[in-house]
């Protein structure tokens, strides 16, 4: 019970890191001029402000909590409960930033509440299987072909094309994640530095964070974390479930695409609200 009590507690903690972060992040993103395409001295002027270095740390927190909750969890539960963040910024949205939530917007926060439980009872503690070297340079590799899509995509100032970086920095931040799930430290632990999974990582979370934060500046930190989040969620379950092995308590798959269907329906409700 204990291997899987802890991961999820983990898990529920990466979430209120995540949704703690991005109004932080926003926040600092709101000072800095708007860029035009991708520009990596964006991510050297913010970290230059005090509240989006605070954002990052505890982004860093939250993704040790997600390293602890992968080790034991299936990608599409782990996933589902960090997309809860978006319930996290909501709030803190409206009640430190004073942004209105509507009535719509309550009803897909409880949405996601459920799609979240539903995920909850089918899930069940496991490790990842191994896999095969191609497989694992294949997901290492994720994010060459996001980084040449965003450099041509950012150029261009549409709200749709925000949409777009956000949905590609979930999708930049999902190698992290799934890379965490087959992850492990190696002795001696100069064998665990140069490791490619461990330069993946560390990849990956720097080309989303360009992404997230150069979206941020044209939306609200809700919906581009909800798009963030929604994308990360999807990918991180589908390589989990063809490629590790992630399964569903005694064949309980209905529930798993019900509570994430549920779950979406309330992001994309969220995401797309007027309000937000």
């Amino acid at each position: 019970m204990s291997n899987y009590l802890l991961p999820i507690f983990a898990a529920f903690a990466c979430a209120i890191c995540n949704g703690s972060a991005v109004v932080l992040q926003k926040v600092s993103a709101d000072k800095e001029k708007n860029t035009n395409g991708l520009e990596v001295r964006l991510l050297w002027r913010l970290f230059q402000d005090k509240p989006y270095i605070l954002g990052i740390f505890i982004d860093f927190l939250g993704w040790v909590f997600t390293l602890i909750a992968v080790q034991y969890l299936p990608l599409f539960l782990v996933g589902s409960i960090i997309a809860s963040g978006i319930v996290v910024a909501a709030f803190i949205e409206r009640f430190f930033r004073h942004q209105r939530i509507k009535f719509k917007s309550y009803l897909a926060i409880i949405a996601i509440l459920i799609g979240l439980v539903l995920l909850a009872i089918a899930s069940s503690s496991q490790r990842a299987k191994p896999i095969s070297d191609t497989i694992k340079y294949s997901i290492i590799l994720i994010p060459v072909p996001v980084a040449i899509i965003a450099y041509v995509l950012a150029r261009r100032r549409k709200y749709i094309t925000t949409v777009v970086l956000g949905i590609l920095s979930g999708i930049a931040f999902s190698g992290t994640t799934t890379i965490g799930r087959i992850f492990r430290f190696s002795q001696p632990i100069w064998h665990t530095i140069y490791s490619p999974l461990l330069l993946s990582i560390i990849v990956s979370g720097i080309l989303g964070l360009l992404l997230f934060s150069t979206a941020l500046q044209h939306a609200k930190a809700t919906v581009i974390n909800a798009t963030s989040l929604t994308s990360q969620t999807i990918i991180a379950a589908i390589i989990g479930i063809v490629f590790f092995g992630d399964t569903a308590r005694n064949g309980m798959w209905y529930l798993v695409i019900i509570g994430i269907l549920v779950a979406l329906v309330g992001v994309t409700v969220l995401s797309l609200s007027e309000d937000n």
